[in-house]
């Protein structure tokens, strides 16, 4: 499966790696340099996730193996919070040449979404208005329970490297971090742990229908991690760049550089302007959202869901198999599932990329989101909208063949 979500998780732990360690690049100028970077990351993210009126944002990740692209992604995203309004323009590039893009548009009426390989917008229309602090495209990772655990440990892995920093403090009150660490000066007990979990987590991740990570197993080390970044007057950081070059041998021996990379970029802080894309003679598909889920999310929607897998060939419409959601429990605040696909042996071909994975909805922060992982770890995740008689569910970065009919709607299969 393909989905701009999968990208920024495969890189979590490689860039995560290189903004603590470049963040841990302080202390030459001050010995409060690493104190100082740590302080500048929690209040960017303190802004960000709710005191400012508005922002602009733009994020980009990539990860080549040995200079050729495997995959790129960039987010532009635009924030609201005074009008309730936010908008993310999405684009992957692939290593083969392919290009998709993804459009969504949120207010407290409505959401759209268009996907680059479809004509169609998806309007879902909410039943009540919601409140504008519903709207928000980043949570304070800060504030969540394992943050201060995740601190220390990220504190004690990186120890005396906080000593390779370059700390500039301007006239004007900004700060410019920088610094560089190579292979001879990261301790032995960092690259076994990175070689572990880049092991566990990244190595062999399918990202596309031909772009994998190299399924690295041997002589897996960090090469380099550099990193710099610019706080404003404000205290906020407002550009940053990290690169993590990891070095290692696949099962064939085959030596291989990986550079996972990232830019951001904040700007037009409380001037920034959400307009709602007009749809005027757009092709439109239109759906309502309930506004109270606990009115209606009950034991009724225990069971299995179906919906036709059809593809159009020659002038008709084939159904080539089914697809099903099958609801297995909800309790006060969750509705635990899962998602499987079935296909007709002769057309086994359109099978290779099914998904199958169970998920799970928490009602209490957002009713319509769920979050899941399949079988092989992948982390999935969209949205699901129970509506009276049927389910709506749209998996994020779900890419099908031209050949498909999209259909998100699920019906109830009753056992006779």
């Amino acid at each position: 499966m393909k989905t701009k979500k999968r990208l920024t998780i495969l890189l979590s732990f490689c860039l995560g790696a290189a903004l603590f360690m470049s963040t841990a690049f302080a202390d030459v100028f001050s010995k409060e340099g690493y104190d100082q970077f740590k302080d500048a990351i929690k209040y960017t993210c303190e802004k960000l996730s709710g005191d400012y009126d508005s922002y602009t944002s733009e994020v980009a990740l990539s990860i080549k193996d040995n200079d050729t692209l495997i995959m790129s992604n960039a987010v532009i995203a635009k924030v609201d919070m005074v009008n309730g309004k936010r908008e993310n323009i999405s684009t992957d590039e692939y290593g083969n040449g392919k290009k998709e893009s993804y459009y969504y548009y949120e207010d407290t009426k409505c959401s759209i979404r268009k996907d680059s390989d479809k004509d169609t917008y998806y309007l879902y229309e909410y039943e009540n208005e919601r409140d504008v602090k519903d709207i928000s495209d980043f949570n304070n990772p800060f504030e969540e329970e394992e943050a201060e655990d995740i601190e220390k440990i990220f504190d004690a892995l990186i120890g005396n490297l906080k000593h390779h920093v370059i700390v500039k403090e301007n006239n004007d009150g900004t700060k410019e971090f920088s610094g560089t660490i190579s292979d001879a000066q990261i301790p032995a007990l960092i690259n076994a742990v990175t070689s572990f979990f880049f092991k566990q987590a990244v190595s062999g991740s399918n990202l596309g229908d031909d772009e994998f990570i190299p399924n690295l197993k041997d002589d897996v080390f960090i090469n380099t991690v550099s990193g710099n970044a610019g706080v404003n007057n404000d205290g906020i950081i407002d550009n940053l760049f990290a690169s993590f070059v990891l070095s290692g041998k696949d099962e064939n021996g085959v030596e291989h550089k990986l550079t996972f990379e990232a830019v951001m970029k904040i700007y037009n802080i409380n001037s920034t302007f959400v307009t709602k894309p007009d749809l005027t003679g757009k092709e439109v598909e239109k759906d309502v959202v309930k506004s109270d889920p606990d009115a209606y999310i009950s034991g009724k929607y225990l069971g299995k869901w179906k919906s036709d897998i059809v593809i159009e060939k020659h002038d008709s419409f084939i159904k080539i198999g089914e697809k099903f959601v099958e609801i297995t429990a909800i309790d006060d605040r969750y509705v635990y599932g899962k998602y499987y696909e079935v296909y007709k042996e002769e057309y086994a071909e359109y099978a290779e990329g099914k998904r199958d994975f169970e998920f799970k909805l928490d009602t209490e922060e957002d009713w319509t989101r769920f979050e899941g992982v399949d079988a092989s770890g992948n982390p999935i995740d969209g949205f699901i909208w129970f509506e009276r008689g049927y389910i709506n569910m749209y998996i994020n970065g779900d890419i099908r063949s031209e050949e498909e009919v999209y259909n998100n709607q699920f019906n109830k299969v009753f056992e006779e």
